[in-house]
């Protein structure tokens, strides 16, 4: 789940570093922003968790979690970009990726790494 999340917080990081670079906050203010992303942060990949404790085989490897994780904060990011979700609806966006990292615990494509 660790590599979900590392995944997610990679692609939504662009937003939050573009924000408060052209914002014009204090610095305890900007500290506060950054820990309050990190902890918003864990609910969408949340999913993956509670699907593990319903007992989903969940047997990707960490890169395909971590690929997985960049792909889901992508989708967020493009749900926005291209307007079928407003800025308004930034828990439905959140709901979403909740509900698409519930499902991917259920993909079982597991690949052993073989050395080269």
């Amino acid at each position: 789940m660790w590599y979900l999340y590392l995944g997610y917080i990679l692609a939504q990081s662009y937003a939050v570093v573009e924000k408060l670079i052209v914002s014009n906050i204090t610095p305890l203010a900007m500290f506060f922003s950054v820990l309050v992303f990190f902890i918003w942060s864990t609910f969408p990949v949340a999913g993956y968790l509670l699907a593990k404790i319903c007992r989903a085989p969940a047997n990707l490897n960490s890169k395909m979690l971590l690929a997985c994780g960049f792909g889901l904060g992508f989708v967020e990011n493009i749900l926005f970009h291209f307007n079928v979700l407003t800025y308004g609806q930034e828990t439905l966006g959140t709901f979403i990726v909740f509900c698409l990292s519930f499902l991917l615990a259920y993909i079982s494509y597991y690949k052993p790494l073989q050395p080269v």
